[in-house]
């Protein structure tokens, strides 16, 4: 008589559609579902891989930009480890004044800048999302002028640029649906400052389409004049940093004057 070998199998460790005996009983049906192929593209978090069977021909997603030098140093990423790091921004000065020269040379990291169509201006080099400024008596017009804060101790940053400017670009559900506008420090200001320009010191996407009457999302505006940073002058913290935007020179101004002024947010 021939031997009867009891399997441990169970219908679910059998694919739907098939059917095995066991000790037990015979022509059982497998339940294991048919999940074909498979594709899994990395994110953020783990994902879950369905039970079931595949069947060979499925995919985890890869990309091409997912090299040491495009990730940040020290970052890891599925094993990757960054070499990148933070580099000196170019000062857009194109022209070249002999050999060697900032111009010649043009050093720093590439400057690439998108219209958003909403108002704002997106920097992809450094992450800095900027406000533009219109031409219409609205809040973001370029001739709106605002005092920094008090130029007596404390020497808080509490002026017209918190309570009027930040406070109607936050309020409600803010402006282009950000409410964490704040004032650029001056490395950020300085950055959207291009000294191959003049009148204003500028880079194009913020001088573009300014005519009277234009809203800020179909122009860019830069007032050819001083634009507060929030970074306070050390030696005498009743002033404040400001950028010129005339020839892009820096420059310290008591905390009580009234300057242009231009919001960002995001960044590192």
């Amino acid at each position: 008589m021939a031997t009867v070998y009891a399997g441990t199998a169970a219908q679910a460790d059998v694919l739907a559609g098939k059917t095995f005996s066991s000790g037990a009983d015979l022509g059982l049906a497998g339940t294991m579902p048919n999940n074909g192929a498979v594709a899994v593209m990395p994110g953020s978090a783990p994902q879950a891989i369905a039970a079931g069977y595949h069947n060979g021909s499925g995919s985890v997603g890869g990309d091409a930009d997912l090299t040491a030098g495009n990730i940040k140093n020290g970052v890891n990423l599925f094993g990757v480890m960054g070499t990148l790091r933070n580099s000196t921004l170019k000062t857009g000065q194109i022209i070249a004044y002999g050999t060697g020269s900032d111009g010649d040379l043009r050093k720093g990291a590439n400057r690439s800048f998108t219209d958003n169509g909403d108002g704002t201006i997106t920097d992809t080099t450094t992450g800095l999302m900027w406000e533009k400024k219109s031409d219409d008596d609205s809040i973001h017009d370029k001739d709106n002028t605002y005092t920094w804060g008090m130029a007596l101790s404390p020497y808080t940053m509490n002026g017209t640029i918190v309570t009027t400017f930040l406070a109607a670009l936050n309020g409600g559900g803010g402006f282009a649906g950000h409410t964490d506008w704040r004032i650029p420090n001056l490395n950020e200001l300085e950055s959207i400052r291009s000294l191959q320009n003049v009148n204003p010191a500028a880079y194009f996407a913020f001088n573009t389409g300014c005519v009277a009457s234009c809203p800020v999302t179909s122009c860019s505006c830069t007032k050819s004049s001083n634009y507060w940073s929030s970074t306070t002058y050390q030696n005498s913290p009743a002033g404040a940093w400001f950028v010129h935007f005339v020839d892009g020179y820096l420059f310290v101004s008591t905390k009580s004057a009234t300057h242009y002024v231009r919001a960002v947010r995001g960044g590192l």
